[in-house]
């Protein structure tokens, strides 16, 4: 799998998990560039959603200080809900 097919793997399994939540997103594929997750907050802003290589991990960032491992999309999921639920800005 490249590197852009794992991203927008783990996006895509985010958004589904985050659909169980009761939480909507959706993911972008621009023309050049990678994709992106956009998840709607309360109000109707969107919160940027990246996945990122480092060290050779996976990360699921939504702020320069939020993020979790792309090895558990569950609880990137979970965390990513409860950030948006509690209203924090990004």
């Amino acid at each position: 799998m490249t590197p852009d097919e794992r991203r927008f793997s783990l996006l895509t399994g985010l958004a589904w998990e985050l659909r169980r939540m009761s939480i909507g997103s959706y993911v972008t594929l621009p023309r050049t560039g990678e994709a992106v997750l956009y998840v709607r907050r309360p109000g109707g802003a969107l919160l940027s959603v990246l996945a990122v290589q480092h060290n050779g991990r996976w990360l699921l960032m939504w702020s320069p200080s939020m993020s979790a491992s792309g090895d558990d999309v569950i609880l990137a999921a979970r965390r990513i809900a409860t950030f948006v639920q509690s209203g924090c800005a990004a």
